[in-house]
C-alpha cells in the first residue's frame, strides 16, 4: 500500500502542491472558523457566568418582593428567622460620572450596588461567603475604613477613569419623585473585584439616601443555616415574598443568544461544506491526471477495492493534515479575538488578555468533534473520486475510452428531495432553534444537484430545434450521456452560488424591510431623552417645567411625548418593556389586527413578535398586567401585534392617555420633536439642549442620524457572512474550474481522435463552448432556483423562528445578475481553457501511441 501511494501519488502532489495546498486550506479554515467560533462563545458565556457570580455572589436563596420593593421591615423579619445564617440586602441604581479626567470626556454611566458592608465582612471568614468579589480590599485604615460615609469602592473598569492620585468623585443622579438631578460628591474608597462593567459598591445605607429609596430594597441575598432545607423554607414565607435560587446568569445568557451562535456556527461550518466541494475538485482532478497509471495497476493486479482505499487515504491525509491546522488555528484566532477585545468582547471597559478563558471550558469534546467534522467532509469529498477509479474498466481506460459514465438518479428523486425540503420548512423551531428549517436547507440543496441531470438533457434536448450539424450533434449526444458529470463538476459551484444568492437575498431583504421600518418607527426630526437614568435603567423621567421650555421653541412646531417604562404581564415574572406613546394605529407596523370584539373594561396594548411567540400574546387575548413604576394591575387586551427589529424579547405599546388614567403616572422620558419647514437642524439641537437646566442632563439624536447608526450596526453585523459569500463563491468557482479541468484532460485521447477523423481545433473549441454553455446553464439556472428557494427558507422562516422578525423579500436583482453571470462565466471559461490545454500536441500524439 506504501509503496502504490509512493508512485501513484506523490509525484502528482510533488509536481502540483498548489492543488494539495488549496484543499488543504479549504479544510483547515472550514474546522479553524467552527472551531474558533465554539470557543469564543463558550469563552463569553463562561466569563458573563463568572461576572454575575462575582457581583451577585452564590446564595442559597434570593429573596424578592411579589409586587414592588422589599423594605427595611422586610429585611429585619428575615434576620429573625432562625434558619437564616447570613443576608445581605442590595439596592441597585445608576449615576452619571462627570467629573472624570482623560482623553475620554464623554460621561460615564456607572453601576451603583449598595449593600451591607458588615454583612459581606462577617460572610467573608466563613466556608460559604455571600460576595467575596464585592467585599472591598482597603490600603490601610482596617475594617473601619469600610464604612465610611459616602464612599465608594470601585472595581477595575470604574478605576481606569480615575485621574492619578484622585481621592474623590462627583456622581450626578436622577432621583425618583424630584424633577431635578442633583451632584453628589463622595470619597474614593477600596478596590472590588467584581464586574467587568464599570461598578461602584455604596454601603446600602448611603445608596437609598443617594438613590431616594429610603427603606427600599431590591433584593435580599439568603444564606440559610447548615441542614435547611431551602424549597422547604421558602414555601413557609409570606405570601409577599418570592424566595427562588439565584438564576444561571450563565444559562441565561445561552438562552438568548443561542440563535445567534447557532446562525454563526452554521455560517462557520459553511466555509467547511463549501471546502469540501474543493477537496473533491482536486482529487477528481488528481484522478484523471493519473488515469492511465490508475489503468496500467488495475491490469497489473490491483484490485478495484485496492484503488479505492487508496484515492480515501488520499482524502483522509488532506482531512488529518487541515484539521489539526484548523484546530491550532481556531485556537489562535478565539485566542486573538480575547486577546483584542477582553474578557467581555468589548462589551465593557476593561480589556486585556483574557487567553486563559479559553482553558476554562471543555476542548477535547469539542475538537474531537469538529475534527471529525473536518475528516468526514475530506471523505466525503474523496468518495466520488475513489469509486470512479474503482469502476474503471482498467483495459479500456488504457485504449483511450475514458472514465465509465456515472449513475444518474431518478429525476423523481430530486423532485422528492425537493418536496421534503419544502415540508420540513413548515416544521417549528426545537427549542427555539429552527433546526428543521437547517435540514430543508440542505435536503434542498441535495435535491437540486440530483436534478442537474435532467436539467442538462432538458438544455441539450432543446439543441435538437436548432439546425442540425454534426458540431451539434456531437454536443447534444455527449450532454446527454454525460449529465451525471455535469453534476459533479458544477456540484461546488452549483452549492456556492446557491448559497450565495440566499445570503444575498436574505440580507437584502432584511435591510430593506428595516429601512421600511426605521421610516415607521422614527417619523420624527428630533429625538430627545435624558442622558441620566433611573433605578431601572431606563432613561430618567424629563423635568415638566423643560418639557414646557421645548414646547414653546419657536423651531417646534409639534412634539410626541412618550413614557417608556416596564410591565409584569404575570406576578412575580420579570418585567418587560412598556412604550406609552399618543397612537395612531394606521401608522403602526402593524402585522396582525384583532378583528374581533373589545373586551369590556380592558385597555388596549400592542404587542410585537416576540411578545406574540415567547409568551402567547395572540391578538384578542384579555391578560391583567402589574404596571412595574405604580404597582397598579390592570386589564388589557391585545389588538395587535407590530413589527420591532430593536429586540428580540416581549414589548408592549400603549396609548399615553390609557397609560395615564391606568397609572396616575404624568411623567415623560422622551420627546419625538417635528421642526418647522425650514428650521436648521443643528440650531433646533442647540436650543433644544440650551432649554434643560444642564445641557448636559439632555441626549439628542436626528432621525437621519439614528437611520445611519442602525444600518451602520446592520451592515457590521453582516460584513462576517459577506465575506463567507465570497469565500464560498471562490472556492466553488476554483472546484469548477479543476473539475473541468479534469474532464478535458480525461478527454484527451478523444479530443486526438476526432482531429484524425478531421475536425479542426477550431470545430473542436466551438464544440466545447457549446458543452461548456449547457452545463454552464444548467448550474447557473440551478443555483439561482435553488438559492431563491433557501433565501425564502431564510426570510420566511428561520429569521422569525430565530429572532422573532419578519419581513418581506426584495430581490435585488443586479447583484443576482452579477452573481449568476460569473458562475456561468466561470463554469464556460474553465472548460474553454481546459480544453484549449487537452487540444494541444499531445492529444494526437496520445492517439498515435494508443494505435
Amino acid at each position: 500500500m506504501t509503496s502504490l501511494w509512493r508512485h501513484l501519488t506523490w509525484p502528482t502532489w510533488r509536481d502540483q502542491p498548489g492543488r494539495v495546498v488549496l484543499a488543504v486550506i479549504a479544510v483547515m479554515l472550514g474546522v479553524a472558523l467552527a472551531f474558533g467560533v465554539h470557543l469564543l462563545n463558550g469563552a463569553a458565556l463562561t466569563e458573563f457566568a463568572r461576572a454575575a457570580r462575582s457581583v451577585n455572589g452564590q446564595p442559597d436563596l434570593v429573596l424578592r418582593a411579589r409586587s414592588g420593593p422589599l423594605t427595611d421591615a422586610d429585611f429585619i423579619a428575615l434576620l429573625q428567622q432562625p434558619e437564616v445564617a447570613a443576608a445581605n440586602p442590595v439596592l441597585q441604581g445608576q449615576a452619571v460620572w462627570r467629573g472624570k479626567t482623560g482623553a475620554d470626556e464623554r460621561p460615564l454611566l456607572i453601576r451603583i450596588t449598595g449593600a451591607d458592608v458588615l454583612a459581606l465582612l462577617a460572610s467573608a471568614g466563613g466556608a460559604r461567603p455571600l460576595a467575596p468579589d464585592l467585599l472591598p480590599q482597603v490600603d490601610g485604615g482596617g475594617p473601619g475604613a469600610l464604612l465610611g460615609a459616602r464612599t465608594l469602592h470601585l472595581n477595575a473598569a470604574a478605576r481606569r477613569h480615575l485621574a492619578e492620585g484622585q481621592t474623590t468623585l462627583t456622581l450626578r443622579i436622577a432621583v425618583p419623585g424630584d424633577p431635578t438631578p442633583r451632584d453628589v460628591e463622595f470619597a474614593v474608597g477600596g478596590r472590588i473585584a467584581a464586574g467587568n462593567a464599570p461598578l461602584a459598591l455604596l454601603d446600602i445605607a448611603d445608596a437609598q439616601q443617594l438613590l431616594g429609596r429610603l427603606g427600599a430594597l431590591d433584593r435580599i441575598d439568603v444564606q440559610l443555616a447548615d441542614g435547611v432545607d431551602a424549597r422547604a423554607w421558602a414555601a413557609r414565607q409570606p405570601a409577599h415574598w418570592r424566595a427562588e435560587p439565584p438564576a444561571d446568569e450563565g444559562e441565561r445568557l445561552s438562552d438568548m443568544t443561542r440563535a445567534y451562535r447557532v446562525n454563526l456556527g452554521l455560517l462557520a461550518l459553511m466555509a467547511l461544506f463549501t471546502g469540501s466541494f474543493l477537496v473533491y475538485a482536486v482529487l477528481s482532478l488528481a484522478t484523471a491526471q493519473r488515469q492511465p497509471q490508475w489503468a496500467l495497476v488495475g491490469v497489473l493486479g490491483v484490485s478495484a477495492r485496492m484503488r479505492w482505499r487508496l484515492i480515501l487515504i488520499e482524502g483522509a491525509a488532506i482531512g488529518v493534515v487541515g484539521t489539526a491546522l484548523g484546530l491550532a488555528l481556531g485556537v489562535g484566532l478565539a485566542a486573538g479575538a480575547l486577546k483584542l477585545l477582553g474578557s467581555d468582547l468589548g462589551l465593557h471597559g476593561e480589556g486585556g488578555s483574557s487567553v486563559g478563558l479559553l482553558f476554562n471550558q471543555p476542548l477535547l469534546g469539542p475538537g474531537l468533534a469538529y475534527g471529525a467534522l473536518g475528516l468526514v467532509a475530506a471523505l466525503a469529498a474523496a468518495l466520488a473520486p475513489a469509486l470512479t477509479v474503482r469502476r474503471i474498466a482498467p483495459a479500456l481506460v488504457l485504449k483511450g475510452l475514458g472514465l465509465p459514465a456515472g449513475r444518474t438518479l431518478p429525476a423523481w428523486v430530486g423532485l422528492g428531495l425537493l418536496a421534503l425540503g419544502a415540508a420540513l420548512a413548515t416544521l417549528p423551531p426545537l427549542d427555539g432553534t429552527p433546526v428543521a428549517a437547517y435540514l430543508s436547507m440542505f435536503v434542498l440543496l441535495i435535491g437540486g444537484m440530483a436534478l442537474v441531470p435532467a436539467l442538462v438533457r432538458g438544455l441539450a434536448a432543446l439543441l435538437a430545434r436548432l439546425p442540425s450539424g454534426a458540431l451539434l450533434l456531437l454536443a447534444r449526444e455527449r450532454s446527454r450521456d454525460q449529465a451525471t458529470e455535469a453534476r459533479r463538476s458544477l456540484a461546488g459551484v452549483l452549492v456556492a452560488l446557491a448559497l450565495a444568492v440566499a445570503m444575498t437575498v436574505m440580507i437584502g431583504s432584511f435591510r430593506a424591510s428595516l429601512m421600511q421600518w426605521l421610516d415607521h418607527a422614527l417619523p420624527a426630526d428630533l429625538y430627545v431623552r435624558s442622558s441620566l437614568r433611573g433605578p431601572d435603567g431606563l432613561p430618567a423621567p424629563l423635568a415638566p417645567a423643560y418639557l414646557q421650555a421645548v414646547d414653546q421653541l419657536p423651531a417646534i412646531a409639534r412634539s410626541a411625548p412618550q413614557r417608556s417604562t416596564r410591565v409584569r404581564l404575570a406576578p412575580g415574572a420579570e418585567p418587560v418593556s412598556l412604550t406609552a406613546r399618543p397612537l395612531d394605529e394606521g401608522g403602526l407596523p402593524l402585522l396582525q389586527r384583532w378583528q374581533g370584539e373589545r373586551a369590556p373594561g380592558a385597555l388596549a396594548v400592542w404587542v410585537n413578535e416576540a411578545g406574540r411567540d415567547q409568551n402567547g400574546l395572540q391578538p384578542g387575548r384579555v391578560l391583567t398586567v402589574e404596571l412595574v413604576d405604580s404597582g397598579r394591575r390592570v386589564s388589557v387586551q391585545v389588538m395587535g401585534v407590530w413589527r420591532d427589529y430593536s429586540r428580540q424579547s416581549a414589548a408592549l405599546w400603549m396609548a399615553l392617555a390609557d397609560y395615564r388614567a391606568a397609572s396616575g403616572d404624568e411623567r415623560i422620558t422622551e420627546l419625538a420633536l417635528w421642526l418647522h419647514p425650514g428650521q436648521p437642524l443643528d440650531a433646533a439641537r442647540q436650543a433644544v439642549r440650551a432649554a434643560a437646566a444642564q445641557a448636559e442632563d439632555i441626549d439628542t439624536a436626528a432621525a437621519g442620524e439614528l437611520r445611519a447608526l442602525s444600518l451602520n450596526i446592520f451592515d457590521r453585523s453582516f460584513a462576517i457572512t459577506v465575506w463567507l459569500q465570497a469565500v464560498a463563491l471562490a472556492v466553488g468557482l476554483f472546484g469548477v474550474i479543476a473539475s473541468q479541468s479534469a474532464q478535458a484532460l480525461a478527454r484527451k485521447r478523444e479530443f486526438g481522435l476526432l482531429r484524425h477523423l478531421g475536425l479542426s481545433r477550431r470545430a473542436l473549441m466551438k464544440l466545447l463552448l457549446v458543452e461548456a454553455s449547457l452545463t454552464g446553464g444548467a448550474g447557473a439556472l440551478a443555483g439561482l432556483g435553488l438559492g431563491l428557494g433557501l433565501s425564502a427558507v431564510l426570510v420566511f422562516v428561520v429569521n422569525p423562528q430565530s429572532f422573532h422578525w419578519s419581513m418581506e423579500m426584495h430581490l435585488p436583482v443586479a447583484r443576482l445578475a452579477v452573481l449568476v453571470g460569473l458562475a456561468f462565466a466561470a463554469a464556460v471559461g474553465a472548460s474553454l481553457l481546459a480544453g484549449r490545454r487537452a487540444l494541444g500536441a499531445d492529444a494526437v500524439r496520445a492517439v498515435r501511441e494508443d494505435a
